[in-house]
C-alpha cells in the first residue's frame, strides 16, 4: 500500500485585485483561462462570479469567428473536426449548432460518416506500417508489404492507377526489375504508360515537370 503523502496545493487568497480582474476580463475570456491567470481553480473563479453578479452576455456570441465556421461547414464536417478547427469542445458546437437551427440531410451524415471512417482506416493503415501502436479498434487488414512496395515505387517514378495494383512506367524511367519482380508476385502488374499520355506528357514542354494521375514526372 503507498502511503506517500501528496502535497497540498498551494490555496489562493483571494483579494480585490482578483476582484478587478475577474471583471475586466470575465466577458471576454474563459473561465478556465482567468482561472489559470489567477492560479486558482474555475469553482473559484465561478464563485466570485456569482458573488459580484456577473453573467455572460451571449455566451456563444463570443465565438464569432467559431460561429462563422460551424455555419459554412456545418453540412461538411464532424463536430469533433470543427472542435479541432476552433479550439472548442464538441458540446459548445453543438449548442452553437442548434442556436443557429443548423440541420443535416441523411446524405451530408452519411458523407461525413464514410469519410471520417475512411480517413481513419487511411490512419491506422500508415501507423500499421511504421509498427506503431493502433489508435482505434478498427481491423484495416493491411497487407504491409504492398503498402511499402507501392510507396517505395511512386517514390522511384512509376505512375500508379487508380486500382492501386497497375503501375505504369514511361519512357527515361529507370526500372527495377527487382522490385517489379517482388510486385508481380504480390499482385501488382507493370505497363508501359499509354501512348495518349506520352504524347500529352511530351507537348507540355513549357513547364518543367508534368504530371499523370497525381504524381510528377521530372
Amino acid at each position: 500500500m503507498n502511503t506517500t503523502t501528496q502535497p497540498k496545493a498551494k490555496r489562493t487568497v483571494w483579494r480585490e485585485e482578483h476582484d478587478k480582474v475577474l471583471k475586466d476580463r470575465f466577458h471576454t475570456d474563459y473561465i478556465h483561462e482567468i482561472a489559470s491567470y489567477l492560479s486558482c481553480t474555475v469553482s473559484t473563479v465561478s464563485r466570485h462570479a456569482r458573488l459580484l453578479g456577473l453573467k455572460k452576455k451571449n455566451r456563444s456570441g463570443r465565438n464569432h469567428n467559431a460561429r462563422v465556421l460551424v455555419e459554412m461547414e456545418y453540412p461538411n464536417l464532424s463536430y469533433e473536426e470543427m472542435a479541432a478547427r476552433t479550439g472548442l469542445c464538441k458540446s459548445t458546437i453543438y449548442l452553437i449548432a442548434r442556436e443557429l437551427g443548423l440541420s443535416r440531410t441523411r446524405e451530408q451524415m452519411s458523407a461525413i460518416r464514410s469519410r471520417r471512417r475512411k480517413e481513419l482506416i487511411q490512419s491506422e493503415r500508415r501507423r500499421a506500417v511504421f509498427g506503431l501502436v493502433p489508435r482505434t479498434h478498427l481491423k484495416v487488414g493491411c497487407d504491409i508489404r504492398k503498402i511499402r512496395l507501392r510507396g517505395n515505387l511512386k517514390r522511384h517514378g512509376y505512375l500508379a492507377d487508380d486500382d492501386g495494383t497497375t503501375f505504369y512506367y514511361y519512357a527515361g524511367l529507370r526500372r527495377h526489375p527487382v522490385r517489379e519482380e517482388h510486385g508481380i508476385k504480390l499482385g501488382f502488374k507493370f505497363m508501359p504508360l499509354p501512348t495518349a499520355c506520352t504524347e500529352e506528357t511530351e507537348s507540355d514542354s513549357a513547364s518543367p515537370a508534368a504530371s499523370a494521375n497525381g504524381q510528377t514526372i521530372k
